[in-house]
């Protein structure tokens, strides 16, 4: 059995074969077609929720206290910014002497 003979064995299987076509259909009309009234309906819901989500958003962001002692992660955050900027004053002052990158030596 050859690769020719499986390929029309396959095809002779009766779910295999393409579906007979459907009677004719008139065309569809593309200025009559609309996305209808549960898109619309749809669409609107969304408008609202955000909305409502947006108004509660604020409403919560009032409530924060900008005067909060710090927190676990804020002192340990600090010094990580300060470390990295020590490092990139270390690493310009480094470039500096020995000439910006990319120009040659003399």
């Amino acid at each position: 059995m050859g690769v020719v003979s499986g390929a029309l064995w396959w095809a002779s299987i009766p779910w295999a074969v393409d579906p007979s076509p459907l009677p004719q259909e008139p065309p569809i009309d593309p200025n009559r077609v609309t996305p209808g009234l549960l898109a619309m309906a749809s669409f609107a819901f969304l408008i609202v929720a955000v909305a409502l989500l947006y108004l509660s958003m604020r409403k919560q962001m009032r409530k924060v206290d900008p005067n909060l002692p710090n927190g676990p992660g804020d002192d340990e955050r600090a010094e990580d910014e300060r470390l990295t900027e020590e490092a990139v004053e270390r690493g310009e002052e480094s470039a500096g002497e020995k000439g910006a990158p990319g120009e040659k030596g003399s």
